[in-house]
């Protein structure tokens, strides 16, 4: 990796293979990669700004360059992490790691290392997808990862991924991530039993440990099935920064689920008057709730008797009121008033809704992490 400047004097990360280490495979994993950072956006995933090829040495090797970032995770780790600081940054690892997962693609090299750091946002990265096992259709080349290859490093590997043979899949990334979680509290990454619990040096948050535990399980059938489990037993715990995410299919891009949808504005077209009827064509069919919070505008409006916007009737993309002919343009005028009152308050609506359902959802969790809690209590001092 070099620190190069652009035209305009901005910092920016270059990363390219060394011309003397080139194989076709290593050829082919980097463009595999250079095409999935180039396509996502999400903000806890490196974004490759350019790329291309560059002579070195009389040979040419493929290169991309993206931000710079002054300190990797490890780094941070170096000067040490407040324990009220821990979870804010993990949870930005896990929705960075989830992102790929729901995507389909194992990263397979999780470690400290392959997270930036930025601290003016105080926000962190997952970069390096190197050795990333891409699904089919994200392949930019036609070599793929094999899923039993063993390329990651052995300090953060699942125990599957030192087996010859052994099946990898994303629980793989999640047995790193506990040793992680772990070793931010504690400073050491845990191996084997006795290892360094979060309890002994933060009591504040020993609830972690079983968590820890079963992220860090021998056996991938035992860990979480996926990191959706993780965020909800931090979300049960009142964590709020932890959020959920989905993948929008239409989009194939990973959005918060509590974010709400963006309402598209509702466009006048065109207008027709025939026999006291005033016809407005839309440039859309709008949303039922679009068109109820056309009919009840919230805030001060200008109206015509008889051409309130409770009067207006919707039929498809057209929406139709009586209009006397003398006042045909104030009706048109104030109607384009409406447009704009009625996506504004339809907007503010489905944030209501979202923040709802968000509060629903962490309730929810949190009812369930109780019962989960109880239960053990009451196993554990039962006597048979």
């Amino acid at each position: 990796m070099f620190s190069v400047t652009n035209s305009t004097g901005k910092n920016l990360a270059l990363k390219c293979l060394f011309p003397d280490l080139i194989t076709t495979e290593r050829r082919k994993r980097f463009k595999n990669e250079v095409g999935f950072c180039s396509r996502q956006s999400h903000r806890n995933i490196i974004q490759i700004v350019d790329c291309g090829l560059v002579t070195w040495g009389g040979k040419k090797t493929p290169f991309y360059v993206m931000p710079f970032f002054p300190m990797t995770l490890r780094g941070l780790m170096n000067k040490g992490i407040p324990h009220s600081r821990v979870l804010l940054l993990f949870s930005q690892m896990l929705d960075g790691i989830e992102a790929a997962h729901l995507l389909e693609i194992i990263h397979r090299d999780v470690k400290p290392e392959n997270f930036l750091y930025e601290p003016d946002r105080e926000l962190l990265l997952v970069a390096d997808f190197g050795i990333a096992h891409f699904r089919e259709d994200m392949l930019a080349t036609a070599v793929a990862t094999k899923a039993t290859a063993k390329m990651a490093n052995l300090g953060y590997s699942a125990p599957e991924q030192r087996t010859k043979g052994a099946p990898v899949d994303h629980r793989s990334d999640i047995y790193a991530l506990g040793l992680i979680l772990n070793e931010m509290f504690t400073g050491l990454v845990p191996h084997g039993a006795g290892y360094k619990t979060i309890a002994s040096v933060a009591p504040d948050y020993a609830y972690l440990d079983p968590l820890v535990e079963r992220m860090i399980q021998q056996s991938s059938e035992a860990r979480p099935l996926k990191l959706e489990e993780v965020k909800k037993d931090l979300i049960g715990r009142q964590n709020a920064f932890v959020v959920q995410q989905q993948l929008d299919l239409k989009k194939r891009e990973v959005v918060p689920t509590s974010i709400p949808q963006q309402v598209v504005p509702v466009k006048l077209m065109g207008a027709d008057w025939n026999q006291d009827t005033l016809i407005f064509k839309l440039d859309r069919v709008p949303e039922a709730g679009w068109v109820q919070r056309f009919r009840d505008p919230r805030g001060g409006y200008s109206s015509i008797r008889g051409a309130e916007p409770h009067t207006f009737q919707f039929n498809g993309n057209q929406a139709i009121v009586r209009a006397d002919e003398r006042v045909v343009q104030q009706i048109v005028n104030n109607f384009k008033i409406y447009l704009d009152m009625a996506t504004r308050g339809y907007q503010e609506d489905l944030d209501v809704q979202a923040a709802e359902q968000e509060l629903k959802r962490r309730q929810k969790l949190k009812q369930e992490v109780a019962e989960v809690e109880k239960r053990k209590r009451i196993l554990e001092n039962l006597k048979v």
